[in-house]
Protein backbone atom coordinates (compact mmCIF):
# COMPACT_ATOMS: atom_id res chain seq x y z
CA UNK A 1 0.00 0.00 0.00
CA UNK A 2 2.71 2.13 1.09
CA UNK A 3 4.35 1.59 -2.55
CA UNK A 4 1.42 2.52 -4.37
CA UNK A 5 0.96 5.52 -2.59
CA UNK A 6 4.52 6.47 -3.58
CA UNK A 7 3.93 5.88 -6.83
CA UNK A 8 0.96 8.00 -6.99
CA UNK A 9 2.43 10.98 -5.13
CA UNK A 10 5.19 10.79 -7.57
CA UNK A 11 3.22 11.00 -10.40
CA UNK A 12 1.74 13.77 -9.13
CA UNK A 13 4.93 15.83 -8.92
CA UNK A 14 6.10 15.11 -12.47
CA UNK A 15 2.64 16.03 -13.74
CA UNK A 16 2.82 19.27 -11.84
CA UNK A 17 6.80 19.88 -13.50
CA UNK A 18 5.04 19.37 -16.72
CA UNK A 19 2.98 21.44 -16.57
CA UNK A 20 4.58 24.01 -15.13
CA UNK A 21 4.26 27.41 -16.24
CA UNK A 22 6.10 28.58 -19.15
CA UNK A 23 8.74 31.15 -18.67
CA UNK A 24 8.35 34.81 -20.18
CA UNK A 25 7.73 35.87 -23.54
CA UNK A 26 10.83 37.54 -25.10
CA UNK A 27 8.73 40.83 -24.63
CA UNK A 28 7.76 40.67 -20.95
CA UNK A 29 11.73 39.94 -20.14
CA UNK A 30 12.62 42.78 -22.29
CA UNK A 31 9.55 44.99 -20.24
CA UNK A 32 11.00 42.97 -17.02
CA UNK A 33 15.05 44.06 -17.40
CA UNK A 34 13.59 47.36 -18.67
CA UNK A 35 11.51 48.24 -15.59
CA UNK A 36 15.01 46.45 -13.21
CA UNK A 37 16.82 49.39 -15.05
CA UNK A 38 14.48 52.35 -14.64
CA UNK A 39 14.30 51.66 -10.51
CA UNK A 40 18.05 50.90 -10.39
CA UNK A 41 18.95 54.21 -12.38
CA UNK A 42 17.18 56.02 -9.72
CA UNK A 43 18.72 54.77 -7.30
CA UNK A 44 21.38 57.05 -4.90
CA UNK A 45 22.47 53.94 -2.69
CA UNK A 46 25.47 51.34 -4.59
CA UNK A 47 24.29 48.47 -2.17
CA UNK A 48 20.64 48.90 -3.82
CA UNK A 49 21.98 49.04 -7.19
CA UNK A 50 23.86 46.05 -6.84
CA UNK A 51 21.20 44.31 -6.08
CA UNK A 52 18.86 44.97 -8.81
CA UNK A 53 21.84 44.89 -11.12
CA UNK A 54 21.75 41.10 -10.08
CA UNK A 55 18.20 40.54 -11.00
CA UNK A 56 18.67 42.09 -14.37
CA UNK A 57 21.78 39.86 -14.58
CA UNK A 58 19.53 36.64 -14.07
CA UNK A 59 16.32 37.93 -16.35
CA UNK A 60 19.56 38.03 -19.22
CA UNK A 61 20.49 34.81 -18.47
CA UNK A 62 17.20 33.38 -18.78
CA UNK A 63 16.87 34.67 -22.13
CA UNK A 64 19.53 35.08 -23.92
CA UNK A 65 19.86 30.74 -23.49
CA UNK A 66 16.71 30.79 -26.05
CA UNK A 67 17.74 30.76 -29.35
CA UNK A 68 15.07 33.47 -30.82
CA UNK A 69 16.70 35.94 -28.45
CA UNK A 70 19.62 35.82 -30.97
CA UNK A 71 17.11 37.45 -33.82
CA UNK A 72 15.17 39.88 -31.10
CA UNK A 73 16.20 43.32 -31.30
CA UNK A 74 15.31 44.17 -27.80
CA UNK A 75 14.54 47.67 -28.64
CA UNK A 76 12.86 49.07 -25.94
CA UNK A 77 15.73 48.30 -23.76
CA UNK A 78 17.28 52.25 -23.45
CA UNK A 79 20.02 51.55 -21.52
CA UNK A 80 22.40 48.97 -22.77
CA UNK A 81 24.45 48.22 -25.83
CA UNK A 82 23.67 46.01 -28.19
CA UNK A 83 25.73 44.71 -31.05
CA UNK A 84 25.75 42.04 -33.70
CA UNK A 85 28.67 41.39 -35.98
CA UNK A 86 28.31 41.98 -40.01
CA UNK A 87 28.53 37.91 -40.85
CA UNK A 88 25.56 37.31 -38.57
CA UNK A 89 27.34 34.54 -36.12
CA UNK A 90 27.61 36.91 -32.96
CA UNK A 91 25.98 39.47 -30.72
CA UNK A 92 26.71 41.23 -27.73
CA UNK A 93 24.77 42.66 -24.85
CA UNK A 94 26.57 44.78 -22.91
CA UNK A 95 25.83 47.49 -19.52
CA UNK A 96 27.78 49.51 -16.80
CA UNK A 97 26.77 50.27 -13.18
CA UNK A 98 27.96 53.46 -12.21
CA UNK A 99 29.11 53.62 -8.84
CA UNK A 100 29.06 56.68 -5.73
CA UNK A 101 33.03 56.97 -6.27
CA UNK A 102 32.55 57.68 -9.85
CA UNK A 103 33.82 54.46 -10.93
CA UNK A 104 32.11 51.77 -12.87
CA UNK A 105 31.25 48.17 -13.22
CA UNK A 106 30.91 46.53 -16.48
CA UNK A 107 28.72 43.38 -17.30
CA UNK A 108 27.65 41.63 -20.61
CA UNK A 109 26.66 38.63 -22.04
CA UNK A 110 28.29 37.40 -26.04
CA UNK A 111 25.96 34.76 -27.83
CA UNK A 112 27.86 32.44 -30.36
CA UNK A 113 25.63 30.96 -33.03
CA UNK A 114 27.05 28.19 -34.90
CA UNK A 115 27.72 28.05 -38.80
CA UNK A 116 24.12 25.53 -39.16
CA UNK A 117 22.28 28.32 -37.23
CA UNK A 118 20.64 26.09 -35.06
CA UNK A 119 22.67 25.94 -31.67
CA UNK A 120 23.97 28.90 -29.51
CA UNK A 121 26.53 29.51 -27.18
CA UNK A 122 25.89 32.15 -24.15
CA UNK A 123 28.82 33.28 -22.13
CA UNK A 124 28.60 35.58 -19.04
CA UNK A 125 31.03 38.18 -19.11
CA UNK A 126 33.03 39.14 -15.70
CA UNK A 127 34.61 42.57 -15.07
CA UNK A 128 38.15 41.24 -13.47
CA UNK A 129 39.95 44.98 -14.94
CA UNK A 130 41.41 46.00 -11.55
CA UNK A 131 43.34 42.34 -11.20
CA UNK A 132 44.55 42.41 -14.74
CA UNK A 133 48.19 43.07 -14.70
CA UNK A 134 49.58 44.52 -17.89
CA UNK A 135 46.60 44.21 -19.65
CA UNK A 136 48.11 45.71 -22.95
CA UNK A 137 49.39 42.36 -23.55
CA UNK A 138 46.78 39.79 -21.80
CA UNK A 139 44.81 36.95 -22.97
CA UNK A 140 41.62 36.84 -21.47
CA UNK A 141 38.60 34.90 -21.22
CA UNK A 142 34.76 35.60 -20.08
CA UNK A 143 35.78 34.62 -16.48
CA UNK A 144 38.43 37.39 -16.63
CA UNK A 145 37.22 40.22 -18.70
CA UNK A 146 38.96 43.44 -19.14
CA UNK A 147 35.33 45.39 -18.40
CA UNK A 148 33.94 47.95 -20.66
CA UNK A 149 30.95 49.66 -22.94
CA UNK A 150 31.42 48.34 -26.50
CA UNK A 151 29.77 50.63 -29.08
CA UNK A 152 31.24 49.14 -32.35
CA UNK A 153 32.30 46.05 -34.01
CA UNK A 154 33.99 45.03 -36.63
CA UNK A 155 34.29 41.37 -38.29
CA UNK A 156 37.71 40.97 -40.25
CA UNK A 157 39.11 37.54 -41.58
CA UNK A 158 42.64 35.96 -41.98
CA UNK A 159 43.00 32.52 -43.26
CA UNK A 160 40.20 30.40 -41.14
CA UNK A 161 40.22 32.97 -38.51
CA UNK A 162 37.84 35.69 -37.61
CA UNK A 163 38.10 38.53 -35.54
CA UNK A 164 35.59 40.89 -33.67
CA UNK A 165 37.20 43.89 -33.31
CA UNK A 166 35.26 46.09 -31.19
CA UNK A 167 36.19 49.88 -30.13
CA UNK A 168 34.94 50.58 -26.43
CA UNK A 169 34.60 52.90 -23.61
CA UNK A 170 35.61 53.07 -19.96
CA UNK A 171 34.47 56.17 -17.32
CA UNK A 172 37.33 54.43 -15.21
CA UNK A 173 36.84 57.48 -12.70
CA UNK A 174 36.48 60.73 -11.50
CA UNK A 175 39.74 61.91 -13.13
CA UNK A 176 40.09 59.88 -16.18
CA UNK A 177 38.43 58.03 -18.93
CA UNK A 178 39.54 55.11 -20.89
CA UNK A 179 38.79 53.93 -24.62
CA UNK A 180 40.14 50.82 -26.16
CA UNK A 181 40.64 48.53 -28.89
CA UNK A 182 39.63 44.73 -27.91
CA UNK A 183 40.10 41.80 -30.16
CA UNK A 184 37.46 39.08 -29.50
CA UNK A 185 37.46 35.37 -31.54
CA UNK A 186 36.90 31.43 -30.70
CA UNK A 187 39.24 29.25 -30.72
CA UNK A 188 38.78 25.07 -29.57
CA UNK A 189 34.99 26.42 -28.65
CA UNK A 190 36.26 28.53 -26.19
CA UNK A 191 36.03 32.71 -26.47
CA UNK A 192 39.00 34.09 -26.10
CA UNK A 193 40.00 38.11 -25.66
CA UNK A 194 43.51 39.60 -26.64
CA UNK A 195 45.24 37.48 -29.51
CA UNK A 196 48.58 39.82 -30.27
CA UNK A 197 47.59 41.00 -33.40
CA UNK A 198 48.22 44.71 -32.84
CA UNK A 199 51.60 45.78 -34.80
CA UNK A 200 54.05 48.71 -34.51
CA UNK A 201 57.20 48.61 -35.63
CA UNK A 202 57.27 44.93 -35.49
CA UNK A 203 56.29 44.48 -31.69
CA UNK A 204 52.72 43.44 -31.08
CA UNK A 205 50.52 43.62 -28.15
CA UNK A 206 46.90 42.13 -27.39
CA UNK A 207 44.74 45.59 -27.11
CA UNK A 208 45.12 49.33 -27.10
CA UNK A 209 44.09 51.36 -24.01
CA UNK A 210 43.65 55.22 -24.11
CA UNK A 211 43.70 56.76 -20.98
CA UNK A 212 42.66 60.93 -21.15
CA UNK A 213 41.21 63.74 -18.44
CA UNK A 214 37.64 63.32 -17.61
CA UNK A 215 37.02 67.06 -18.85
CA UNK A 216 38.61 65.81 -22.83
CA UNK A 217 36.96 64.03 -25.32
CA UNK A 218 38.34 61.54 -27.04
CA UNK A 219 37.56 60.33 -30.97
CA UNK A 220 37.51 56.63 -31.43
CA UNK A 221 36.04 55.02 -34.65
CA UNK A 222 36.18 53.29 -37.63
CA UNK A 223 35.91 55.15 -40.93
CA UNK A 224 34.05 52.72 -43.48
CA UNK A 225 35.29 54.48 -46.07
CA UNK A 226 38.88 54.15 -45.63
CA UNK A 227 38.39 51.15 -43.76
CA UNK A 228 40.42 52.41 -40.85
CA UNK A 229 40.60 52.75 -36.85
CA UNK A 230 41.25 55.96 -36.06
CA UNK A 231 42.24 58.20 -33.08
CA UNK A 232 42.97 60.91 -31.72
CA UNK A 233 46.64 61.18 -30.58
CA UNK A 234 46.74 61.90 -26.38
CA UNK A 235 49.31 64.26 -25.30
CA UNK A 236 49.67 65.50 -22.06
CA UNK A 237 49.31 69.71 -21.28
CA UNK A 238 52.76 70.01 -20.23
CA UNK A 239 55.56 68.12 -20.40
CA UNK A 240 56.16 67.91 -16.61
CA UNK A 241 52.72 65.85 -16.79
CA UNK A 242 53.86 63.31 -18.87
CA UNK A 243 52.52 59.72 -17.40
CA UNK A 244 49.78 61.84 -15.70
CA UNK A 245 46.74 60.84 -17.50
CA UNK A 246 44.39 63.57 -15.83
CA UNK A 247 45.93 65.77 -17.70
CA UNK A 248 46.12 64.68 -20.97
CA UNK A 249 44.21 65.28 -24.10
CA UNK A 250 43.80 65.24 -27.82
CA UNK A 251 46.82 66.95 -29.63
CA UNK A 252 45.15 68.03 -32.90
CA UNK A 253 46.74 64.50 -34.96
CA UNK A 254 46.05 61.92 -35.24
CA UNK A 255 46.55 57.81 -35.28
CA UNK A 256 45.00 55.06 -36.71
CA UNK A 257 45.51 51.16 -37.63
CA UNK A 258 44.47 49.21 -40.91
CA UNK A 259 44.00 45.29 -40.91
CA UNK A 260 46.59 43.73 -42.93
CA UNK A 261 47.83 40.14 -43.37
CA UNK A 262 46.08 39.11 -40.34
CA UNK A 263 47.25 42.13 -37.66
CA UNK A 264 46.18 45.19 -36.88
CA UNK A 265 49.25 47.84 -38.19
CA UNK A 266 49.95 50.88 -36.58
CA UNK A 267 49.91 54.55 -38.75
CA UNK A 268 51.53 56.96 -36.63
CA UNK A 269 50.78 60.89 -37.43
CA UNK A 270 48.18 60.43 -39.78
CA UNK A 271 46.99 62.90 -42.64
CA UNK A 272 43.98 62.13 -43.04
CA UNK A 273 43.89 64.33 -46.01
CA UNK A 274 47.23 62.70 -47.59
CA UNK A 275 45.53 59.45 -46.65
CA UNK A 276 42.83 59.84 -48.65
CA UNK A 277 44.86 61.39 -51.48
CA UNK A 278 46.68 57.51 -51.54
CA UNK A 279 43.79 55.87 -51.27
CA UNK A 280 41.22 57.68 -53.64
CA UNK A 281 38.35 58.17 -51.01
CA UNK A 282 36.50 60.72 -49.01
CA UNK A 283 36.97 60.53 -45.01
CA UNK A 284 33.71 61.69 -43.03
CA UNK A 285 34.27 65.11 -41.64
CA UNK A 286 32.88 63.83 -38.16
CA UNK A 287 35.53 64.66 -35.70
Amino acid sequence: MKIIFLNILLSCIFLQIGNAQPKLTLEQYEDSIQNQFTRLISSPQDSVKMEMNKQIVILFKEVLENLNSFGYAFDNLKNISKLSSADGFVKIINWNLPLQNGEFQYFGFVQQLDKSKKKMKLYELIDQSKTIQNPEHAICSEKNWYGALYYKILTTKSGKKTYYTLLGWDGNDNFTNKKLVEILYFEDNKLVFGPPIFKADEKTQNRLIFEYSEQAKMMLKYDEKLDIIVWDHLSPSQPNFTGQYMYYGPDLSQDGIQFKDGYWVLKSNLDLRNFEKSTGKSIKKSF
